[in-house]
């Protein structure tokens, strides 16, 4: 998606920056209780539903991959793969919170793995406005951008990625991009990095089977396969922040 709206005026609603070692942003997150195409297959207790403790998931976009906060463990970890290209995968406990509890806002708290990758993440006490304030991949080069999600004992997270590819280059001012989605119940959110480098994120909402999306200036309907394993569709740009329209072809890997 070449044409994009300002990075920063996304910081409040969608994702943000997540330099290697470094953080000047945090990333958003979204608690959505809604209801909508996911209805099956939450790994979240119910007790958490409306506390800080329990499973928040998202997505990274730099390579491609997933993370899940588990705060329902009888020890508070996260977990991380990159998926594309397939490379490390860690698990990343939090010594710090020996004596927190569900119900207790956590600001900042460090998660550090084995690897050296370290996670920062931040949550208010009842769960809401979950966010990865800072990350450090040893093994990464370049920036990296985050999405999370609360998921709840109705309504889980699903993470989808794959690209958008330009329906026609515009003379070359329409490109390829990596797009990361989840959808949790009736919300929708996704971050994207085009070939030449450029960035964004948009949010949408999910109504049966049909995401309405909105994207670096592009919005479309997608549609959820009937076993929710992929989305497709087609997001075209509005004529003032983009001019490009965008094939995207998603599949679900969490």
């Amino acid at each position: 998606m070449k044409q994009l709206i300002s990075f920063c005026a996304l910081i409040a609603a969608v994702s943000a920056l997540l330099l290697i070692g470094n953080s000047c942003s945090k990333s958003s997150g979204s608690n959505s209780p809604g209801s909508g195409n996911n209805t099956s297959g939450t790994t979240a207790q119910a007790a958490y539903d409306n506390q800080s403790g329990g499973i928040y998931k998202g997505t990274l976009t730099g390579s491609s991959g997933y993370f899940v906060v588990n705060l329902q463990a009888a020890k508070p970890y996260v977990v991380y793969q990159w998926t594309d290209p397939a490379s490390a995968s860690d698990s990343l406990p939090a010594a710090s919170l020996g004596n927190w509890q569900s119900g207790q806002a956590l600001s900042k708290a460090l998660f550090t793995g084995t690897s050296g990758a370290k996670i920062w993440f931040s949550v208010t006490a009842t769960g809401s406005n979950p966010s990865i304030d800072s990350v450090y991949f040893p093994s990464h080069q370049g920036p990296v951008y985050a999405a999370i999600a609360k998921e709840t004992s109705s309504n889980p997270v699903r993470v989808y990625q794959g690209s958008a590819s330009p329906v026609s280059s515009n003379g070359g001012k329409c490109v390829n991009a990596v797009v990361n989605v989840w959808t949790a119940g009736s919300s929708a959110m996704g971050t994207y990095l085009a070939t030449t480098g450029e960035h964004g994120g948009g949010t949408g909402t999910v109504s049966g089977n049909q995401v309405q999306m909105s994207m670096g200036g592009e919005s479309g309907s997608l549609t959820i396969s009937s076993d929710a394993s992929s989305i497709t569709g087609t997001v075209t740009g509005n004529g003032t922040t983009s001019t490009c329209s965008h094939n995207i072809s998603l599949k679900r890997i969490f």
